[in-house]
């Protein structure tokens, strides 16, 4: 088998193991929904938080298509050899987009609901970072992908969300004390 059929059926794979995690998850999302629909409870989020995650999702689309017109030149250029490699492609763009998108939601209050906001939920991202990282490494070990590309991106995912997350329990902290200063 050709490299390109290898890196279609993993990307095929991916997607069908990604849609038989989501498909539950978006189920019960639903039923949820619909249950609190019927007890009248209000929403997880409220308007401000869905138009923080929305631009937050604007933003990302915004980083993901420089990216991608950054990858074509690089390697149209012909610098690196691993920029051939769809696979490093997809890891890649799909860490940045992640990694901007929950820094922008962490930053405005978009990340976690107003009840959940005491529980600290907003260091859940590094959490799911660290799956990510956990997740590309196999691949980058074991020869799947063209380069530790994706692994450095998964990397610096972590480390920007923890600084993010660090910012903003600092700057939480500092408008606290400054409520509470006579």
């Amino acid at each position: 088998m050709s490299e390109q059929t290898i890196t279609l059926i993993t990307i095929l794979l991916f997607i069908f193991v990604l849609s038989a995690f989501i498909w539950p998850f978006a189920l019960g999302i639903h039923l949820e929904l619909e249950g609190r629909k019927k007890r009248g409870e209000p929403p997880q989020y409220d308007e401000r938080q869905k138009l923080a995650r929305l631009r937050a999702g604007n933003h990302a689309m915004y980083v993901l298509l420089a990216f991608l017109v950054l990858w074509v030149i690089v390697d149209q250029i012909g610098w690196f050899t691993w920029t051939e490699s769809i696979l490093d492609l997809v890891f890649c763009a799909l860490t940045l987009t992640w990694c901007v998108w929950a820094s922008d939601c962490i930053l405005h209050d978009g990340f976690s609901s107003w009840k959940d906001k005491q529980k600290n939920a907003d260091a859940l991202s590094g959490t799911y970072s660290l799956w990510i990282m956990l997740f590309v490494r196999p691949f980058c070990e074991h020869g799947i992908t063209a380069s530790w590309m994706p692994y450095i991106f998964a990397c610096g995912n972590m480390a920007v969300l923890l600084i993010v997350e660090i910012y903003k329990t600092r700057r939480d902290k500092k408008a606290a004390q400054e409520e509470d200063a006579p």
